[in-house]
């Protein structure tokens, strides 16, 4: 079974415009709804790959005022509803897109949490049994400390020690647990994400990261996953011989990269519960990651797109790094 944690959920607003103007009546050309959250996004990529309903749940938080296109989504795509519901609304995000494709995105703090909400959704990650794999998604709600994510790890431990825990996230909560004695077996930073573990900046440039994933820093993540943007990816994988990877994938004719780093995710929970090696579970995300670049769709895949990259060795490169 996967789980995924988001607890700040959103409900996007997406616009299409001809041109934006600030200070101006824009007029929208094109608009769409979907539920967000990059623990939602994961989940239904997760269960679009396993293609049968009930083998991934998710949790988090979401207001009781909104909640039903939240319901909706997970049930629709058949994620199992963890969720821990609260007085007042998810929050709103806002994107919009400008004639050249230029984003600009308003997005909603979200509600503030009741003072026990921490504690509902330990009681609510108790609930779902035969966890092989977790993901910890996205910024945390307001009224949850930075070392919230720390908590979760720790026990998610003790009722699912054999689990793999994926963190992805950003920011302090990010330095906190993989710094922290609670670190993720696995984390996807972008470089700008792994200059703020390091405590310098790393650029977009292979070699730069590579040499940044031996900072000792990250002693203690077992599984290390760099995006690179159009470089691709660089990898730490083991602790006491650990073993490094650059990944070089073709680059697909961009439809909407909204949700492709949470659709990297959803793969790689997919892998995890598959069984697959470390090599494969990488593989896997990247494809899945890709396949949503291809889709209208935020968080959304076509799970014989994905199986196809997976399987064309020029799509998806994943080479050993010698680093004697």
């Amino acid at each position: 079974m996967i789980l995924t944690i988001t607890t700040n959920p959103s409900v996007d607003y997406v616009y299409k415009t001809d041109s934006f103007q600030l200070g101006r009546t824009n007029r929208e050309t094109e608009h769409h709804l979907v539920v967000g959250g990059k623990g939602i996004n994961a989940a239904r990529v997760a269960s679009l790959l396993f293609n049968r309903p009930n083998l991934v749940a998710a949790t988090g938080f979401y207001g009781n005022r909104n909640s039903e296109m939240v319901e909706d989504d997970l049930n629709y795509y058949g994620v199992q509803n963890h969720f821990v519901s609260f007085p007042g609304r998810t929050r709103y995000c806002y994107t919009i897109y400008d004639g050249n494709g230029v984003k600009t995105e308003l997005n909603e703090l979200g509600s503030l949490l009741p003072a026990n909400g921490l504690d509902l959704l330990l009681q609510k990650i108790d609930t779902v049994k035969g966890l092989t794999g977790v993901s910890i998604n996205g910024s945390s709600a307001p009224g949850l400390s930075n070392d919230t994510y720390s908590t979760l790890i720790k026990h998610i431990r003790k009722v699912a020690p054999d689990a793999r825990i994926i963190l992805d996230t950003s920011g302090e909560s990010l330095r906190e647990s993989v710094r922290g004695t609670a670190a993720p077996d696995i984390i996807k930073p972008n470089n700008g994400e792994l200059g703020e573990i390091v405590g310098y900046e790393v650029s977009e440039d292979a070699n730069e990261a590579l040499a940044a994933l031996k900072d000792p820093a990250l002693k203690n993540v077992p599984l290390v996953v760099v995006s690179l943007g159009e470089n691709g990816a660089v990898i730490k994988d083991g602790i006491d011989d650990p073993q490094y990877y650059q990944v070089s994938v073709q680059k697909l004719e961009e439809v909407n990269a909204e949700g492709s780093g949470d659709s990297v995710v959803g793969g790689m929970l997919y892998g995890i519960e598959r069984g697959f090696s470390d090599v494969d579970i990488i593989r896997y995300g990247m494809a899945a990651g890709m396949a949503n670049v291809i889709e209208k769709k935020t968080g959304y895949v076509n799970r014989l797109k994905v199986e196809e990259l997976v399987n064309d060795p020029e799509m998806i490169q994943i080479m050993q790094v010698d680093e004697r």
